[in-house]
């Protein structure tokens, strides 16, 4: 019988009544390609793509064998090319894969026996992409194997089958060379080993012995983790996803006053109920967005102790699924005592600059003061000085219109230090506010009239614009006068009466402004931040007192209002003053 003639209806019989197949006269059994997958799967997952390797090599190494045994037996003493043939084509009528033979050389007599060709449709390789994806190398362990149990058989010499190429490594076929043992070099040890004896329970030994040891090192590093955790002197817990506790570490049970038998409580109770409700507020937002967050709260234990803590809550997912929470809480008390002592210290701190500035600003106003009243003090005492002598040189016939002038000096020197003093009584002490309904458009109308009339200005040009439908504004229109006349004032003498000045009146949201502009020179910038302080004035001797816009300010602010300065881009300076509509939107001085 030759290798062509082997039909698979001539070597299969079924007997479904008694369950049974026989294939070649042997018993068989049909198996899926699935099944065969899923064994090789199994192996290499318990044991290892090297181990798993060895055990399908070998095992298709006996089926090749029994095989070959079993067809020398109905071929009889045919060629052995034929017969080295028949493996191959008992592999395609069992569908285990497509060979092809390309070459073929047998030499009995020199021991010299070389094959090879190429497979197709090898379920092997099918599996692999099916379960593993594409391999690095030839994955056809069973086909080599039977190949060569096959082939040493039919040679009556040790064969060694090697894959070169693989479909499951992405390659159009697989190619294939069948070799003689003898006649395999070191670089083929590889192989040999795949068909040396395996010690099954050995490999298992040693991968109990590495489950053991990695168990065991597991074991320790969770004992060393947990004895971290114990001793850690920060409170540590994990809560299940209700919010209550699990785990408690050994300072957190001490801090608390829980037993360490592991009385385990919601940790919501543990809080007094303000912080309660907000813990249930951060677990749940806690949980929404999957990450860690922080919050301060303060826990109070079973014994009444509270304790102010940064709580760092993370969630703890299986999956998508919520399965708890763990934390860690940091007592943050002596944190807080120290904030509450440098508060303590900076409002110290603040309070003291404030007396040193008072201080200072009194040493300023008591330089002003003295300096105001000695100009005329000094003029007093030497027109005072100045009489005396011509009375005691001309005695009655002393020049009396001399006489009238130095005695109308000192009037007016007498009446410019009552000045002086009425400002100073007006800075220091607080203006009585009689708070009146008024219409400010006219009370503004009749100020600027009343300036221009009592003024010289001659060369002013006096603008006034005064928004239509101004509401009435609750305010002491005395004062507000007054502001008004010494801003006007202090205007015209910055532009030395010369110029545009601008009196402006509108509404601005809830408030009621009022802008006095200028053509002068405006402000420097040093003098800008002084411009409200007292004694501070940039006229010549004898013509202000710098208490005029200080007490401009003092009343503003007595009127719930505030005044403010600047530069215009074209040139001078302008004052505004904004004041609120209703007596409601006040803000007090």
């Amino acid at each position: 019988m030759q290798a062509r003639d082997l039909r698979l209806p001539d070597l299969v019989q079924f007997d479904a009544d008694q369950g049974l197949i026989s294939f070649c006269g042997r018993r068989a059994v049909l198996i899926q390609a699935d099944a065969m997958g899923a064994l090789r799967k199994e192996l290499v997952d318990t044991l290892g793509s090297d181990i798993a390797k060895v055990i399908l090599t070998r095992f298709g190494y006996s089926c090749g064998q029994n095989d070959a045994r079993h067809l020398h037996a109905m071929m009889g003493d045919d060629a052995v090319s034929e017969f080295v043939l028949a493996g191959p084509k008992l592999h395609m009528l069992e569908g285990v894969v497509c060979v092809e033979t390309h070459a073929l050389l047998i030499d009995p007599e020199t021991g010299h026996y070389d094959m090879s060709g190429i497979w197709r449709n090898s379920y092997e390789a099918e599996q692999q992409l099916r379960l593993f994806g594409v391999s690095d190398d030839p994955v056809c362990w069973t086909v080599a194997g039977y190949a060569s149990g096959f082939s040493s058989v039919a040679f009556d010499t040790p064969m060694i089958c090697i894959e070169g190429q693989c479909i499951g490594q992405g390659h159009e076929h697989c190619t294939w060379r069948l070799v003689a043992a003898s006649s395999c070099g070191p670089e083929h040890d590889d192989h040999r080993r795949l068909f040396m004896p395996l010690n099954i329970q050995e490999h298992i030994n040693l991968l109990e012995q590495k489950v053991q040891v990695r168990t065991s090192a597991l074991a320790a590093s969770e004992s060393r983790y947990r004895d971290l955790v114990d001793n850690l002197s920060e409170i540590i817990f994990s809560l299940d996803e209700e919010g209550q506790l699990v785990h408690l570490n050994r300072a957190g049970r001490k801090r608390l006053g829980l037993d360490t038998a592991g009385q385990m409580v919601p940790l919501a109770r543990l809080m007094t109920m303000p912080h309660r409700r907000r813990l249930v507020r951060f677990l749940r937002q806690v949980s929404t967005s999957g990450s860690e967050g922080r919050i301060e709260l303060a826990l109070r234990s079973l014994t009444g102790e509270e304790i102010p803590a940064q709580m760092q809550i993370s969630p703890v997912l299986d999956g998508e699924r919520l399965a708890g929470y763990r934390g860690l809480a940091i007592d943050i008390s002596q944190r807080q005592a120290r904030e509450r002592k440098l508060t303590e210290y900076a409002s110290s701190l603040e309070t003291q600059l404030a007396q040193a500035t008072r201080l200072a600003g009194l040493g300023q106003f008591a330089s002003g003061i003295a300096h105001e009243i000695n100009n005329p003090m000094g003029l007093i005492s030497a027109y005072a000085e100045d009489l005396l002598d011509t009375l005691d040189e001309d005695g009655a016939a002393a020049d009396l219109a001399k006489l009238r002038r130095g005695l109308a000096t000192i009037q007016e020197q007498a009446y410019r230090c009552k000045y002086i003093t009425q400002n100073v009584l007006s800075f220091a002490r607080d203006q009585v506010i009689n708070l009146e309904a008024t219409d400010t458009g006219a009370l503004v109308r009749d100020k600027v009239a009343f300036f221009s009339e009592r003024t010289t200005v001659r060369g002013l040009d006096i603008r006034l614009n005064i928004s239509e439908g101004l509401p009435p504004v609750t305010t002491d229109p005395n004062l507000l006068g007054q502001v008004l006349l010494n801003l006007l004032k202090n205007a015209a003498d910055a532009m030395e009466s010369k110029g545009v000045l601008s009196i402006s009146l509108c509404r601005f949201r809830n408030r009621l402004r009022l802008d006095v502009n200028d053509d002068g020179p405006g402000l420097a910038p040093e003098i800008m931040e002084k411009v409200f302080d007292p004694f501070f004035t940039t006229k010549e001797p004898d013509r202000g007192t710098g208490l005029g816009l200080s007490i401009c300010y003092g009343i503003v602010r007595s009127l719930g209002g505030t005044i403010t300065c600047g530069n215009r881009p074209t040139g001078g300076a302008w004052f505004r003053v904004s004041l609120p509509l209703s007596n409601g939107e006040r803000t007090g001085p």
